[in-house]
């Protein structure tokens, strides 16, 4: 929802479908209040102010930790990336919008982890810069990164886990990646405080394949992943070196280096060197180096302390990587918007010095969101005039933040207390106390409390635990093992190793002199300095920025759906400034406008109130207010905007709607009447063309027959000859002067496309003017950032530097006074010391002489120190631009080599290209040559057709003649062959039901020897059951009755059976009945198909020796009619022939015998018939021996079939009963059983009764 001028988001710990990009697209370019409040809504609105603006804007999602800033965050930048991509929709999100998408998935990965509040807290903050071009597509983007908790990578507090990346590795490695990483079980670890804790809702080797996704889509490739994961076994294997200490000797010892030979193994190192330089490291002393002994504490602190160092090198790689891979120098960015995902307030039991760097955060961020909302917003209230009360609502953070950051504040103390010798926690802690024991928001804690004191930030009380906070703000490395990382064989290792700046084990020691002490001092930073001056810049970017604030509550801390905890929700508000952003924009006027945009916006709404004339913008408004009767205290007017309080500007911006909708369904109805007006005008003059076409037609009518008519139209085209000449010259005059215009076009045509040439020219020089330009105002611009930032950070060194002279003027004030006293109490004894008076004035003018050196001495060191920084400071700034110039060279050589490739890419395709047209040439005149000679080829080929289509013509009449008579023939067989058909389908059904009788038959034996089995085995059963039965059972009356009554239930099933067999019995009758039927059916079509299949046969013997007949004769050169008459008188088709069947014809045939030929035909049709008839006798006799093993079978098979039921059926009845003996058996068992332990249990009580009544019996005795 929204609160005042920022949105207020709760976490619904649940998945909600409101992030699709449907919802996007609905809130894209929409007003804020024309939607629900949504986090698409403050970001669409950062981005159109951006783009209106040109300023640059920040959303800043801020709450505590588990409240959804990390969510929040990526909704933002998925809804930027959705709105502002470079590519269209269609074509899907362009790579750099999909890498900005995929670059916080890897960030989660390796920077979050679960904690009691929240499941995927951020242990890191990231502000995310998105640059946008001057379009407002995305040109870019960036990430810094602040804090990361590395001390989370060696050791968690109790329900927690360590970063994500760690448990995904160990869950989603393949078999050969274990073994190239060695990794091993989570409970093997130590640093895995809590081994592999599950966290409900996340699969930790799903999330690893969606991180090797989104680190591809990064651009990088297996080297890296190889790298990275080698990084990362190394960092958990550094836990479990075990090391032990010697008896007699501060030496610790390794006593197993196989865990070191991994580490060696996986980043490239030698195992001897590592382990010597953990045990035994080498210090400088002076100008030699020396071998210190290490105890067993130095040495785990040590370890732990390269393996946090590993992790976080590696974070920052990948960062940097990401940084590369979003980095787009060729599309420069005109404005940015910046999303800040900052850890949130964190309360812990044991709260050290990472929470107390994040709560430092917190504050300045809700200082900013303080300043922003209620100290800006009341002075431009007095900026403008406006009669307003300055209200205070006491959320002034900056006591705290003093308390933190101030000179002699916690991180100055403790940066002091870092480089005095022999410091520990607890004399930082004292001289905190001592510092800030009356500072209103530093307390002391109980002496009985684990914590050592006590700050009250914004949201409440937090106790601080002191321990080991200066090696925290150290973090003291082994120089020698850091050396041999910089020299690893491992590429990568030596990468994120190479630029090391470090606090060694010297360092960490000490010396015991003040002098040493001061020497180091400007040779490093602590953790605090670097942290402060990154955030310095941080608050110095937001400062110079827009911010929009979303606000983020957390409901319940047992992270449940659905419950809100009213009494946390209100504290939230409360401490996060909402309850008086509320109250402030109640009170006060949230909305401006300038005059000038107000009237062009609103002038509408106040028809001629204002004169065509000049006005002044302030009267104008003041005359539009009035005619919009706004009540008075609803608006003010300033010197430059007109202020109106919550609600007012969205009603008169509905007013606004309402009034345009008016004038454009006005101008809707006036365009549409205009039309429909046109289209009246346009139908009423074609209803005249038609009555006008009309009569012409009927007068034509009338008139066609006319014979002067005709005589006109035939005289009228002689009259128009006489008149050619006139009209040729004409033409010819015509077509002169339009030459002498295309001429003189030409020439115009030619002298503008000379100016659009050089226009083009003019155009291209000053496009190139205006990208040096702008690149121009780019360096100016960053180069103004980079003052501004430089000047920011000089006034707070200057603050510090003030704060400093203050403390030294009270000192030397306080010396003074302690000199006068001491120069009084010297006057008093002057009478007692006269005799040392000389020697006295002598000490005195060399401690004068040597107090003036020491000054002069000092002041040179600072002097030298300033001059030292402000090199550095300079070669710093030097060495980045010439970063800045070195990549910018490098651009422009790659473009240049670029356009060479493309220009000789070009110059070899032309030549190509010209080569195909020489070719294409050639081609083309051999084609045309052998196209000539085809066509006179087809020309032959034409004409050799005709020819032949003559000759098949008749051929053709010939051959329908023959097809006729052959087609008559062929009916008659395609008649009986069908018959046959039908025989044999016939036959196959009958096959195919003895073949189904036969898998019956089979079935039945089987079931019938399964069914034999069964029972036997039953009746043993029985036997069985009956013997014990007989055992177990008394032979009393109700046992009696029970078993006639499972006799009367016997004879019962018994009679069922019997009726079910006779029914049985009777549907196989009617089967047998059908199947004799099927039978006698099955005969008959039998002898009907060896009938047909007898004269079928021959008819096609005759046919065949007609067709032989008809081949021979053509061999032999036999004329057409010769042919003809023979196949007439060969074959025996026609209807009025005297012989009515083959074997009449074959009868003919034998009687005359006229031929050679004749009597060769003869022998083949008496072949072809005996053969015939022996096929169709050994086919029939083998049918009738089929069909009755057939019927026998079947025969058989009901039979055995029918035996087969009646004894299945018998034996499941006597299965029922058996079955329900042995349940009824079974339930008696049970309740015997019952009562004998019942029994048993009384036996039990009774034996215990007498035997306590005997010793009572004794005892009484006694």
């Amino acid at each position: 929802t929204y609160s005042g001028l920022f949105c207020v988001v709760v976490n619904p710990y649940k998945k909600l479908p409101i992030y699709t990009e449907k919802i996007m697209e609905r809130y894209k370019g929409i007003k804020r209040h024309e939607v629900p409040p949504h986090v698409f809504a403050i970001t669409d609105t950062a981005y159109r102010s951006m783009l209106q603006d040109r300023e640059d804007q920040s959303i800043l999602c801020t709450g505590e930790s588990g409240a959804g800033k990390t969510e929040n965050t990526k909704k933002v930048i998925q809804y930027l990336a959705y709105v502002a991509a470079s590519k269209p929709k269609g074509s899907g999100a362009g790579e750099l919008e999909q890498q900005l998408l995929q670059a916080n998935p890897i960030l989660e990965a390796f920077g979050n982890a679960k904690t009691v509040k929240n499941d995927n807290s951020s242990r890191f903050g990231k502000f995310i810069r998105i640059n946008f071009d001057a379009s407002g597509f995305i040109a870019g983007a960036n990430i810094e990164t602040y804090l990361l908790e590395k001390s989370r990578a060696i050791r968690q507090a109790k329900d927690e886990r360590t970063f994500h990346i760690f448990y995904q590795l160990l869950a989603g490695a393949t078999t050969q990646q274990r073994a190239e990483y060695i990794l091993e079980d989570p409970k093997s670890y130590p640093f895995l405080s809590n081994a592999a804790l599950p966290v409900p809702g996340i699969d930790d080797a799903a999330e690893f394949q969606a991180t090797i996704k989104s680190m591809n889509i990064m651009g990088m490739n297996n080297e890296d992943f190889n790298s990275i994961f080698r990084i990362v076994s190394a960092t958990l294997l550094f836990g479990s070196m075990q090391f032990k200490q010697e008896r007699n000797s501060d030496q610790a010892t390794l006593p197993d280096n196989t865990v070191a030979q991994k580490i060696a193994h996986l980043l490239g190192l030698s195992v001897t060197e590592m382990t010597k330089a953990f045990l035994k490291p080498r210090i400088k002393v002076g100008r030699d180096f020396v071998t210190k002994a290490q105890t067993k504490e130095q040495v785990e602190f040590s370890v732990e302390a390269i393996g946090k160092a590993c992790y976080e090198r590696l974070f920052r790689w990948l960062v940097n990587r990401i940084n590369r891979s979003l980095d787009r120098t060729k599309r420069q960015g005109a404005s940015f918007i910046g999303i800040l995902d900052m850890a949130g307030f964190e309360i812990f039991e044991l709260n050290s010095f990472e929470q107390l760097c994040i709560n430092y955060t917190n504050e300045k961020l809700q200082q900013l969101f303080n300043h922003t909302m209620f100290i800006l917003e009341q002075e431009e209230y007095q900026r403008e005039g406006i009669e307003w009360k300055f209200i205070d609502f006491g959320l002034d953070l900056q006591p705290t933040i003093d308390l933190i950051d101030k000179p002699m504040g916690i991180m100055a103390l403790l940066d002091e207390e870092c480089w005095f010798p022999k410091a520990t926690d607890k004399t930082f802690v004292e001289k905190l106390v001592s510092a800030h024991s009356v500072h209103p928001k530093f307390m002391k804690t109980d002496f009985r409390g684990v914590a050592d004191f006590a700050i009250i930030h914004y949201a409440g009380k937090v106790d601080y635990s002191a321990e080991k906070w200066l090696m925290k703000n150290m973090d003291p490395l082994n120089e020698n093992v850091v050396s041999l990382l910089q020299s690893s064989q491992d590429p990568f290792v030596c990468h994120i190793w190479k630029d090391a700046e470090i606090v060694g084990m010297a360092q960490q020691a000490m010396t015991d002199t003040q002098f040493g002490a001061r020497t180091r001092k400007g040779m490093f930073r602590t953790v605090s300095q670097l942290y402060k001056e990154q955030l310095t810049k941080l608050m110095a970017t937001l400062r110079n920025t827009n911010p929009n604030f979303v606000r983020c509550i957390i409901p319940n801390h047992e992270k449940k759906a659905g419950k809100i905890e009213a009494p946390l929700v209100l504290d939230q508000l409360r401490c996060n400034g909402v309850l008086e952003g509320i109250r402030i924009c109640r009170q006060g006027f949230p909305n401006r406008i300038p005059f000038q945009e107000f009237r062009q916006r609103y002038e509408l709404l106040t028809p001629n109130i204002i004169p065509k004339g000049f006005m002044d913008g302030k009267k104008a408004c003041e005359q539009m207010i009035e005619a919009l009767e706004l009540d008075h205290n609803l608006y003010r007017v300033g010197q430059s905007k007109i202020f109106f309080r919550a609600g007012v500007l969205a009603h008169l911006e509905e007013e606004r709607d309402y009034k345009i909708t008016d004038l454009i369904v006005n101008f809707q109805a006036f365009c549409r009447g205009y039309l429909a007006r046109r289209n009246y005008q346009k139908r009423l003059q074609q209803l005249n063309a038609i009555r006008i076409i009309q009569r012409n037609c009927a007068a034509y009518l009338k008139l066609r027959n006319w014979q002067w008519w005709r005589l006109y139209i035939k005289v009228k085209p002689l009259l128009e000859v006489t008149k050619q000449e006139e009209k040729l010259t004409q033409k010819e005059d015509e077509l002169r002067q339009i030459r002498e215009r295309l001429d003189t076009q030409v020439k115009r045509c030619q002298e503008y496309e000379q100016k659009y040439q050089q226009a083009n020219a003019e155009k291209t020089q000053l496009a190139e003017q205006l990208q040096a330009e702008l690149e121009l105002c780019a360096e100016a611009e960053e180069s103004r950032a980079r003052a501004a930032a430089r000047k920011q950070e000089l006034e707070e060194l200057l603050h510090d530097l003030e704060g400093r002279i203050e403390e030294e003027e009270e000192r030397c004030n306080a010396l003074q006074q302690e000199k006068k006293r001491l120069q009084l109490n010297i006057q008093d004894l002057e009478e007692q010391l006269e005799e040392e008076e000389a020697a006295r004035q002598k000490l005195q003018l060399e401690r004068v002489q040597c107090d003036s050196k020491i000054k002069k001495l000092e002041e040179d060191l600072a002097l030298s120190d300033d001059t030292n920084q402000k090199l550095v400071k300079e070669k710093k700034i030097l060495e980045e631009r010439a970063n800045d110039l070195s990549q910018a060279l490098a651009e422009e050589e790659e473009k240049a080599k670029h356009l060479s490739k493309l220009k000789t890419k070009q110059e070899s395709a032309i030549a190509e290209l010209e080569e195909k047209l020489l070719k294409d040439h050639q081609m083309r005149q051999e084609t045309d040559r052998a196209k000539r000679k085809l066509e006179t080829e087809l020309q032959d080929v034409k004409e050799q057709l005709a020819e032949r289509k003559a000759q098949l013509e008749e051929l053709q009449i010939v051959l329908t003649k023959r097809e006729e008579e052959l087609a008559s023939a062929i009916s008659r067989a395609d008649e009986e062959s069908a018959a046959r058909a039908a025989a044999q389908k016939a036959a196959r059904e009958a096959e195919s039901a003895l073949a189904d009788a036969h898998e019956d038959l089979d079935a039945e034996r089987a079931a019938r020897t399964k069914a034999e089995k069964l029972r036997r085995d039953l009746n043993e059963e029985l036997e069985a059951l009956k013997s014990e039965l007989l055992d177990s059972l008394d032979t009393t009356a109700a046992q009696q009755e029970l078993r006639t009554k499972r006799e009367q239930e016997v004879a019962v099933l018994k009679r069922s059976l019997e009726e079910e067999a006779a029914a049985h019995e009777a549907s196989l009758a009617d089967q047998r009945h059908k199947h004799s039927q099927e039978l006698q059916q099955l005969n008959e079509q039998h002898d009907q198909l060896k009938k047909a299949k007898a004269g079928h046969f021959t008819l096609l013997c005759v046919m065949a020796c007609v067709k032989e007949r008809r081949q021979k004769n053509v061999k032999f050169g036999l004329s057409k009619d010769d042919n003809f008459e023979v196949e007439n008188s060969a074959f025996p088709c026609d209807p009025g022939n005297s012989f009515s069947s083959a074997r009449d014809y074959w009868q003919h045939m034998c009687r005359n015998p006229e031929s050679e030929d004749r009597r060769a035909d003869v022998s083949l049709i008496c072949n072809a018939l005996e053969k015939a008839k022996q096929v169709l006798e050994a086919e029939n006799a083998d049918l009738a021996t089929e069909l009755k093993s057939a019927s026998a079978a079947r025969a058989e098979g009901e039979r055995r079939r029918k035996q087969a039921e009646a004894q299945l059926q018998e034996i499941a009845a006597k299965l029922q009963d058996v079955e329900r003996v042995r349940s009824e058996l079974q339930e008696k068992c049970v309740r015997l059983q019952s009562e004998a332990e019942t029994a048993a249990a009384q036996l039990e009580a009774a034996e215990l009764n007498a035997s306590a009544a005997h010793k009572h019996a004794a005892t009484t005795g006694a």
